[in-house]
């Protein structure tokens, strides 16, 4: 029978081929996770370039439409203030024109008014010659002899 003095523990080699199984899949893992590691860093140096420059292009983008935006609302308040000028002036126009319609209606009403006075005094003095005419006739008729009416 073997004692305790017996057993040995294997030896380990001398040369450096024969590593442990752990120690090979730790130094995977580390270089898997240094690798990984510089991918996520590059495709997030990537992504974040590439935010810039989109957020550069869009910044120009709104600008553009900001200078497009004034100048249309500056056309639109030109024209509104053209529109205006326009529209002030069609009013006083209209007032004119208002003024000159009153004008002529006052001077129509006072023209009817001084023909119905004519024709008044017209219609009296037909009726004054209509009298006189037969004044007229009665003292011709007296001084031909004949009897009057």
């Amino acid at each position: 029978m073997a004692g305790p003095d017996d057993m040995q523990f294997p030896k380990k080699s001398p040369t450096w081929h024969n590593w442990n199984l752990n120690t090979i899949l730790n130094l995977l893992t580390l270089v898997g996770m240094l690798a990984g590691g510089v991918y996520i860093w590059a495709n997030t140096t990537r992504d974040i370039e590439d935010l810039m420059k989109w957020r550069l292009s869009h910044e120009e983008y709104h600008k553009e439409r900001l200078a497009e935006t004034r100048a249309i609302a500056a056309s639109v308040n030109e024209r509104l203030r053209a529109e205006e000028v326009k529209g002030n002036e069609v009013e006083r126009k209209i007032d004119n024109l208002t003024y000159r319609v009153t004008v002529a209606e006052q001077s129509a009403v006072s023209v009817t008014s001084s023909i119905k006075d004519l024709q008044t005094g017209f219609n009296k003095q037909a009726s004054d010659l209509q009298v006189v005419k037969e004044i007229l006739l009665r003292m011709e008729a007296v001084q031909q002899g004949r009897p009057g009416r």
